[in-house]
């Protein structure tokens, strides 16, 4: 299994918010179990999932270049 880790993402575009946003929950979902997590009323949205894992955060930087992921620090 690999690392855990907590981040944040966001869209760079509107356009990758709306094209992408159902693929990257889905990914988060299947793996935490979770239905909802933190995410500003901004659009397009920053979102702040639990911790998930490093092979989840590539597959959700591999959908597009629009997509904005960083690791936050504790």
């Amino acid at each position: 299994m690999s690392e855990q880790k907590r981040i944040f993402y966001t869209y760079k575009t509107m356009e990758a918010w709306e094209k992408h946003d159902q693929n990257v929950r889905k990914f988060i979902q299947e793996e935490s179990g979770q239905d909802s997590w933190i995410c500003n009323r901004a659009l397009p949205p920053a979102c702040y999932p639990l911790l998930i894992s490093t092979d989840t955060i590539d597959k959700i930087k591999k959908l597009d270049v629009d997509i904005f992921v960083q690791e936050i620090q504790d």
